[in-house]
């Protein structure tokens, strides 16, 4: 068991590592524009980016950025529930809450990406003036299934904790 969640650990560290490169390289308008890979923020083209001068482009990182930074704390969490998993210590208080904290996390991360482009295209067109990508909306079916297994994490971590609870009352029987 302890092999598997230092494995698990490190695909965490990955995908953290992952998703922080494409943040930067999405905003940062370091690739080539002509190059083979291009990566762009969600709702905003590569050229689109490009012409935002610094200011826009500030205020576009500052609201991908909570979206982001709840993801890093989430897996931060799924990465010390994984280390009390592996001590053993599946169901002490502590693994809950870090269970918990991850769904937490994970889906106010997915509530903030939804919500990002849309808001980054008022901001940038109502408080820049900037011609801003279309107002849209857009939720794929990866999103609402990320929502619906955050909200099954929340149903377990509530199964943990009555089980825990119900093995403490059995011990004070004994």
């Amino acid at each position: 068991m302890n092999i598997q969640c230092t494995l698990i650990r490190a695909l965490l560290a990955l995908c953290v590592s992952v998703q922080v490169a494409f943040f930067v390289l999405s905003w940062s308008g370091s690739l080539p524009a002509d190059g083979v890979v291009q990566i762009s923020a969600k709702g905003m083209s590569t050229a689109q980016m490009r012409t935002l001068d610094l200011p826009q482009r500030a205020a576009a990182i500052a609201l991908g950025l909570p979206a982001l930074l709840a993801l890093c704390y989430g897996m931060a969490r799924l990465a010390r529930l994984l280390a009390n998993v592996g001590r053993g210590a599946t169901f002490d208080r502590a693994t809950i809450g870090h269970l918990r904290a991850f769904a937490g996390a994970t889906l106010l991360s997915t509530l903030l990406s939804i919500a990002e482009p849309p808001l980054r295209a008022v901001v940038l067109r109502f408080g820049f003036g900037a011609p801003a990508p279309t107002f849209s909306v857009g939720v794929s079916s990866e999103e609402l299934l990320l929502v619906l297994v955050c909200a099954l994490f929340f149903l377990i971590t509530n199964l943990m904790h009555e089980g825990r609870r119900l093995a403490e009352e059995n011990e004070g029987f004994v």
